[in-house]
């Protein structure tokens, strides 16, 4: 198995988002996956101001320890699809 992004990404069909949910969960190497609820809820929260998810992934990094990154964007997923829902 692939256990870099740039080794998950020459894979047919990974991205970035996708790889950084693998490097999270399956390696426990700190990633930041950006979704329509983590970018939402970043907005709103005023931690960027960009739509495009490398922008926002960058932004949130800056933020954040790195040790923070992949339960942090969980807890904002959850919260998006529970609570903060779309306007």
């Amino acid at each position: 198995m692939p256990r870099t992004r740039e080794q998950l990404t020459s894979l047919p069909g990974v991205g970035r988002k996708t790889a950084n949910v693998v490097l999270g969960n399956a390696f426990a190497t700190p990633a930041i996956t950006v979704d329509t609820h983590v970018g939402r809820l970043s907005r709103r929260l005023g931690w960027t101001e960009h739509k495009d998810p490398l922008k926002v992934e960058k932004d949130i990094a800056s933020l954040w320890d790195p040790t923070r990154w992949t339960d942090g964007c969980h807890r904002l997923i959850e919260h998006g699809r529970a609570v903060c829902h779309a306007r």
